[in-house]
């Protein structure tokens, strides 16, 4: 069979977009549709799972708690504060939210974002509560119940430490001076994390070996990609590619720094 190639270059979000799909489309995501449940914690780049597995439409900015946003770590309105999407047997449940991992087994799905994605496949989300946040809790339940942990995350979130080295540095009491929201790293152990290879593996059976990064000018996180294999499958990924070529970008919401309460290393706007 001949190999055939196609170079490709995603932004952000139009790389959040295929991830999106990609987990949508997982097979225990579609099993724990139709037969489990699923869970849908809030962050950003689980919005565009939402919206590939339940096609919907969602002001995505808003379905988040804490946020990387206008150079600083920050947190969303806190009168507009969302609960996770709980979906039981192809149902979205309504007034539900974490609870729900009381009934979580084996074949059942979290769903959740990160911020970090070390060379080893582990990953590591920003905490600023004192009680480990939305994570914290689930672990509890998550890890001994052997359910999926599905973590959606773009390749612009890879650091090149261990994520367990690099949480060692930090902790929401352990800063004299911080550009914004005090948090610690917290390492999910057991998640499987998907990014633009194993997206466009999942969707295309195609492979994709990162071969650049960053850019200027809305280009900023951008992840440059050789796409492998059949010609059949590298055409439908790259005409897919095409198809969210200019995915819009997320609108900055954040908490007015007079209105918060989060320990922070700023207290004005900027």
């Amino acid at each position: 069979m001949l190999m055939e190639r196609a170079l490709v270059t995603l932004t952000p979000y139009e790389s959040r977009r295929l991830i999106g799909r990609a987990v949508a489309n997982m097979e225990e995501v579609r099993k724990a549709y139709r037969e489990g449940i699923i869970v849908i914690a809030t962050s950003i780049s689980t919005a565009y799972v939402a919206e590939e597995l339940l096609g919907i439409s969602m002001e995505k900015e808003k379905f988040t708690y804490g946020v990387v946003s206008k150079g600083r770590l920050c947190v969303t309105p806190k009168n507009n504060r969302p609960r996770p999407i709980v979906i039981k047997r192809g149902k979205i449940l309504k007034n539900i939210g974490y609870e729900i991992l009381e009934e979580f087994g084996p074949d059942d799905v979290f769903i959740k974002g990160a911020n970090a994605l070390d060379p080893f496949g582990n990953v590591g989300v920003l905490a600023a509560s004192p009680l480990g946040g939305t994570i914290g809790n689930a672990l509890r339940y998550l890890i001994p119940r052997g359910s999926h942990i599905i973590v959606p995350i773009g390749l612009e979130k890879m650091i090149p430490i261990s994520v367990y080295e690099a949480a060692k540095h930090t902790g929401i009491n352990y800063y004299r001076y911080s550009t914004g929201m005090y948090s610690a790293l917290f390492p999910i152990p057991r998640a499987k994390p998907i990014t633009e290879i194993e997206a466009y593996r999942i969707l295309f059976n195609v492979n994709a070996i990162p071969i650049a990064s960053g850019g200027v000018s809305g280009s900023e996180g951008s992840i440059t990609l050789v796409l492998e294999g059949s010609e059949e499958n590298v055409r439908r990924a790259f005409e897919y590619t095409l198809s969210i070529k200019g995915e819009a970008s997320i609108p900055p919401y954040t908490e007015e720094c007079k209105s918060c309460s989060w320990p922070c290393g700023l207290r004005s706007e900027g």
